[in-house]
Parts: C-alpha cells; structure tokens; sequence
C-alpha cells in the first residue's frame, strides 16, 4: 500500500513538473505615490500629495496552467519620491524585488485574467537625505529615507496571446519609509541644532504595469 501510494505521488509530481511553464521577459511601468507625512509644520509639507514615477527590469514566472497557480519575481529599477513643499520634491532611486502568489483563469492561451498578491523588498540607492531650512525661522526639516523597506502588493491584470501582460497594483507598506527631524537652528549648525520633533511616514503606491514575456 505503501509503495502504491509513493508510486502515484511521484507520477502526479512528474505530471506537475511536466505541465509547469516556466517564462521570462520585461516588465515596466508608472508609479502613482501617495505621501502620508504627518506632524511636520503644515506650511512647508503638503500631505498626501501625488508624485509619479516609473520602474522597469526583467522579471520570471513559474506558472502550473491545469490548476491555474504560479509564482511571478522580478527585480526592478524604479524611481518615485516625495512630494515635501509645493516646489521640493525627494527624489528616490530603489532596487525592488516584489514576488508574487498567481491565480490565473480564462481562455488557455489567448486571453486569461489574473489576481496576484505578495511581498516587497525596497533597496534605496542614492541620496537618502534632504534638508528644508526656514531661515526665517531658525528651524531646518531633514527627511531621512531607511535603507530598506518591506512592502505588500495586491492587484489583478490580463493576459493577452500568452505574451502580453496588463496589470493594475497597489503596493502598501509594511514599514516605514523614513522620518522627518525639526530642529532648532539658533544654535548654528545643522549637526549642533536641537531636536524640536521626529516623526516617522510612510508611503503607498498605485502602480500600472505592462510585462512581455518570450
């Protein structure tokens, strides 16, 4: 009974593999960012306000079509930023690597709609820091970037002729993005000044993306 039952495991294990596809392309986009930065003086920070960027870079998938599972990573350059007064923006550069758990059903090869979900790993690259004096008023701003963040993604999109992918996802944060220090600055330097608030925000993002897969 044993053997029978490790035998008809090892054939659906062979049946899976064999059916499994596995797939490689390019994927790009825009990023759609809304900014939640809180307790900062209201007339130098404007919340939530809209920063657009983009992202592009190779991405994988590894689909099972019979029961319509299949796992989609990518690694991918993007830049988005934030919006910090009406004429400052923070400009962030990120290597992302988002995986994702698919679902797919539809038309076999010709057309298919599909629901995906996952997690994030965010690298900032570049400057991880700005600072915003108020001369006027002795204070300085400084926005500071963490290293990495953990993100959570959630979407649905179509696939056209096996080939072409459109999707639509919002990717929601799991940590914080950075923080925001008001200091005084009547002591004069940036270094030397007092601590006046530290608070910290995050970000999330609306995200639309086109994926050609070979």
């Amino acid at each position: 009974m044993k053997k029978t039952f490790a035998v008809i495991c090892m054939a659906a294990l062979c049946c899976t593999s064999a059916m499994a596809q596995f797939n490689w392309g390019v994927r790009g986009g825009l990023n759609l960012v809304n900014n939640d930065i809180t307790a900062v003086d209201e007339e130098n920070v404007l919340e939530k306000d809209n920063y657009t960027g983009f992202f592009f870079g190779p991405v994988a998938e590894f689909q099972i079509p019979v029961v319509g599972l299949g796992v989609d990573a990518s690694l991918l350059y993007q830049q988005k930023g934030l919006e910090l007064t009406d004429k400052e923006t923070m400009k962030q550069q990120q290597i992302a690597v988002p995986v994702y758990l698919k679902y797919s059903f539809g038309l076999g090869d010709l057309a298919a709609i599909f629901a995906q979900a996952g997690v994030q790993l965010n690298y900032n690259i570049g400057d991880l820091t700005k600072v915003i004096e108020d001369k006027a008023a002795d204070e300085a701003s400084e926005f500071i970037l963490n290293k990495n963040t953990w993100t959570f993604n959630v979407g649905a999109g179509v696939k056209l002729m096996n080939h072409v992918q459109a999707a639509v996802n919002y990717n929601m944060p799991l940590s914080k993005e950075g923080s925001v220090e008001r200091k005084d600055l009547e002591g004069g330097s940036l270094e030397d000044a007092r601590l006046l608030a530290k608070d910290k925000f995050d970000q999330s993002t609306l995200q639309f993306s086109v994926t050609y897969t070979f």
